[in-house]
C-alpha cells in the first residue's frame, strides 16, 4: 500500500514500520494521540509477507496481554528445558505473535487514522528551522518529532564489549507422530552439537498438527543452512518421525553490548533496537517494545514531548559479563543455561529476564550458576575499564609532579617539559592532524592531491590572514571552533549518554575558562603581544573562576559517572597553579592529541604503525611550516607578535587547527557517528 502526500511537514514521521513502530503507534491510537495529526510513515519494505515472529510471557491481566489480544496466534502455560518435566508458567503464559498479524494491524491503523505511508528509505536526519529535516533516496519532509526504528548500528566496540549473533532456522512442520503436549513449550533443548558455539533447539506447538522447529546459535558467526539442516533433520526424525516442512524461518538478532550509534537530535527518538530494545543476553525484544511505547505515550500525554527512556546499568553489567563468556569461551553457554534453569524455577529465571528481580535476589540466582566463567569475565570487565583510565591517570600524576618540580624550581620544570612536550608534539600533537586527507575516504593507498594540499594551506592562510587583520575576531574564532573541537573529543572519548552539541559546546568552554581564567596574567600578556583587548578581570579573580569551573567540571563527571571525565577535571584543577603553557600542554598532548589518535584508529581500522606511516609526510611538512612561519614574523614588521614565542606558538596552532577541526567533525560524523 502507498499513498502519495500532499504535504513535507507532518508532526510525527516513523523512520521504519516494523513492531515497535506498530506498538507505539497503537498505544499512541489508544490515547487518542493520533488524531488531527500528520503522520508519515516511511519504510523500504511493503511488509507483504510473514518475515518475523514474535514471541513473549506475561500474565492475562497485564496491559501487553489485553492490547495485544487481537494479535496473539497462540499462548502456552507450561515450559520445559532439554526434555525435562514441564513447568507451570501460571498466572503467566508463553504468547507467539505472527509477524504478518503485526503488519496487518499496522495496516489497519493506517487506513484507520488515514495516516501515510510511504515506501522508500531514510538516508539522513537533520535539525532545521520547523523541527527535524528527514531525507529519503527520493524525497525529504520535516517532522516535529521523528521515530526512528531503523535496524540498529554499533559503535566500534570496546575492550569490554562483546557482539555475538543470535542466528537461527526454523522448519514449521507437519508430522506423523503428534506432539505429546500441546501446551507446552521447549524453551531450550542442548542435546544437540554445539558446533564451537552455544546452540539448543527451540520447539513451539503450532496447533493444526503443525510444530515449529527450530536451531538457534548464539555466537560470533552466523548458522547456515548447511550447517542447520542436518541437526534440525535428525532431531525432527527422532523426536516426531517423518515430517513435511510447511515453511522455514530465517532469522538474525544482534546480541550486543556495544552502543547504538544513533542521531543525538532534540525531537528524534530511537526505537525497537536503536533504543535498546533488544535485550543483549536474550535477544528478547517485543515486551521491551511494548513498555517503551508505553512510557513514550505517557509523556507525549504529560509533557507534549516523547521523553527517551534509560536503562539498567545493572543488568546491562549482567548481560555484559553473559556475552563475554559466550564470545571468549562458547563452550561454557550450554552449562550456564543449563545450570540456570536446573537449579532456579523457570518463573524465577523469567522473572530476572524481565529484569524486576531485587539484588538480594540476583545474588540468589548468581550463586546457583558456574563461578568461575562468571569471575573471569568480571576480571575482563575489570581490567578492560582500568585499562581505558590509565592514561587519564598518568597525566594526573604528572601534573602533580611537575606541580612538585615548579614549586621546587620554576628552571626545573621548563629543563623538563621543554624535552617532554616537544616530543610529544612530534609524536601524537602534530600526527593526529597529519592525516586528513584520509579521513574522508579511510584509503590508506589514496594518494595525496595537489588540490587538498592547496585548499588546507589555502584554509590555514586564510586564518593568518585574519589574524593579521583582525586579531580580535581571529582570538574569538579561535577560542570558539578550539572549544567545539576539544569538547567533541573529549565527550566522544568518554560516551556519556546522550551527547549533544550542548554538552560539546559546554565542556570546550568550561575547560578553555579553566586554562585561559587560570592563567589570566600570562593569558592578557599574549593578548597584548597579539595587540587584541585584554580580559578585564582582576588575575585573582580569574582564578577563583578557574577554580570554580574545575570544581564544576568535577560535578558535572559525577553526574554523568564518568571516571575519566572526573580525572580530567581533577588534571585541569592542578594546572592551575602551573604556567599556561604546562596547563595547555598537559591538556592537549596527554589528553586531546592521545584521544584523538585513538579515534582516528578506530575509525579507520588502523594500527599506529600505519597511521604514522601516513602522518610522515604532513608530520614533516608542520615542521617546516613551523620553522618558516617562525622565521617570517622575527624578520619582518610583525615582529610585535615575535615578542612573545608563547604567542607565536598559539598563533600557529590556531592556522593549522582551523581545517583540521573541519576535517574531524565530518570524520567524527561519517565514520563514529558522533
Amino acid at each position: 500500500m502507498e499513498i502519495i502526500n500532499q504535504f513535507t511537514k507532518v508532526d510525527y514521521l516513523f523512520a521504519g514500520s516494523g513492531a515497535s513502530a506498530t506498538l507505539l503507534l497503537m498505544c499512541m491510537a489508544k490515547e487518542g494521540l493520533l488524531k488531527d495529526k500528520k503522520v508519515l510513515i516511511i519504510d523500504p519494505d511493503t511488509k507483504q509477507y510473514n518475515d518475523k515472529t514474535y514471541c513473549f510471557w506475561s500474565e492475562q491481566n497485564e496491559q501487553l496481554t489485553l492490547q495485544c489480544k487481537h494479535l496473539i496466534s497462540h499462548a502456552w502455560d507450561q515450559v520445559c528445558v532439554n526434555k525435562n518435566e514441564p513447568e507451570s508458567l501460571l498466572p503467566k503464559k508463553y504468547f507467539h505473535i505472527s509477524g504478518m498479524d503485526v503488519y496487518k494491524e499496522l495496516r489497519r491503523i493506517i487506513d484507520q487514522h488515514h495516516l501515510i505511508w510511504i515506501q522508500g528509505s531514510v538516508t539522513n536526519l537533520s535539525l532545521s528551522e520547523n523541527g527535524i529535516k528527514v531525507v529519503t533516496d527520493t524525497d525529504s519532509w520535516e517532522s516535529s518529532f521523528v521515530f526512528d526504528s531503523r535496524p540498529p548500528k554499533y559503535v566500534p566496540l570496546k575492550k569490554d564489549d562483546a557482539h555475538l549473533l543470535q542466528s537461527f532456522i526454523g522448519y514449521v512442520i507437519s508430522s506423523d507422530t503428534p506432539i505429546s503436549n500441546l501446551n507446552c513449550v521447549d524453551l531450550m533443548d542442548f542435546n544437540i552439537e554445539q558446533l564451537g558455539s552455544t546452540q539448543f533447539m527451540y520447539v513451539l506447538p503450532l496447533g493444526d498438527e503443525k510444530i515449529l522447529v527450530e536451531l538457534t546459535r548464539f555466537g560470533v558467526d552466523l548458522i547456515t543452512q548447511n550447517e542447520a539442516h542436518p541437526i534440525l533433520d535428525s532431531y525432527i526424525r527422532q523426536r516426531f518421525g517423518n515430517y513435511q516442512i510447511e515453511h522455514i524461518e530465517k532469522g538474525c538478532i544482534p546480541m550486543s553490548t556495544a552502543a547504538v550509534s544513533v542521531e543525538a537530535l532534540p525531537g528524534v527518538i530511537p526505537l525497537g533496537g536503536r533504543a535498546g530494545a533488544i535485550k543483549p543476553s536474550t535477544g528478547y525484544a517485543f515486551k521491551n517494545m511494548f513498555h517503551h511505547a508505553e512510557r513514550l505515550v505517557e509523556s507525549l500525554k504529560r509533557n507534549g514531548t516523547p521523553a527517551i527512556i534509560s536503562e539498567s546499568s545493572r543488568f546491562r553489567f549482567y548481560d555484559r559479563l553473559l556475552l563475554m563468556i559466550l564470545s571468549r569461551q562458547p563452550s561454557q553457554g550450554k552449562l550456564i543455561f543449563e545450570t540456570l534453569f536446573k537449579k532456579n524455577t523457570t518463573k524465577n529465571v523469567l522473572h530476572f529476564l524481565d529484569e524486576k528481580t531485587t539484588l538480594l535476589e540476583d545474588a540468589q540466582i548468581f550463586l546457583t550458576l558456574p563461578m568461575k566463567p562468571f569471575l573471569k569475565a568480571v576480571g575482563w570487565v575489570l581490567r578492560a575499564r582500568m585499562h581505558r583510565l590509565i592514561t587519564p591517570f598518568l597525566v594526573l600524576l604528572l601534573s602533580l609532579l611537575l606541580l612538585v618540580m615548579y614549586k621546587i624550581s620554576p628552571l626545573l620544570l621548563n629543563y623538563i617539559q621543554i624535552p617532554l612536550f616537544t616530543l610529544g608534539i612530534f609524536m601524537v600533537g602534530i600526527p593526529h592532524g597529519a592525516v586528513d586527507h584520509l579521513l574522508e575516504t579511510g584509503n590508506f593507498k589514496k594518494r595525496v592531491t595537489p588540490r587538498f594540499v592547496m585548499n588546507y594551506l589555502g584554509l590555514a592562510f586564510l586564518n593568518l590572514l585574519v589574524w593579521l587583520i583582525f586579531p580580535i575576531g581571529a582570538v574569538v574564532l579561535f577560542v570558539l571552533y578550539s572549544a567545539w573541537h576539544f569538547g567533541q573529543t573529549d565527550i566522544k572519548e568518554w560516551e556519556l549518554k546522550k551527547a549533544n552539541r550542548i554538552k560539546i559546546s559546554s565542556w570546550g568552554i568550561l575547560l578553555l575558562g579553566i586554562i585561559l581564567l587560570g592563567h589570566l596574567a600570562e593569558t592578557n600578556r599574549i593578548l597584548d603581544h597579539m595587540k587584541v583587548i585584554e580580559i578585564p578581570l582582576p588575575y585573582s579573580l580569574g582564578k577563583q573562576i578557574s577554580v570554580l569551573l574545575a570544581l564544576l567540571g568535577i560535578v558535572w563527571a559525577r553526574h554523568e559517572k564518568s571516571w575519566r571525565m572526573l580525572l580530567s577535571s581533577l588534571m585541569l584543577l592542578v594546572s592551575i597553579e602551573l604556567p599556561l603553557i604546562t596547563s595547555f600542554g598537559l591538556y592537549f598532548l596527554g589528553q586531546h592529541s592521545i584521544n584523538g589518535w585513538s579515534h582516528l584508529k578506530q575509525g579507520m581500522k588502523a594500527n599506529n604503525i600505519s597511521l604514522y606511516y601516513m602522518a610522515l609526510p604532513f608530520t614533516l611538512g608542520a615542521l617546516v611550516l613551523f620553522v618558516a612561519f617562525f622565521f617570517l614574523l622575527v624578520n619582518t614588521n610583525l615582529s610585535e607578535f615575535s615578542e612573545n614565542l608563547l604567542a607565536l606558538f598559539f598563533v600557529f596552532i590556531s592556522c593549522i587547527s582551523f581545517p583540521h577541526v573541519l576535517a574531524m567533525n565530518r570524520f567524527y560524523h561519517s565514520k563514529l557517528k558522533q
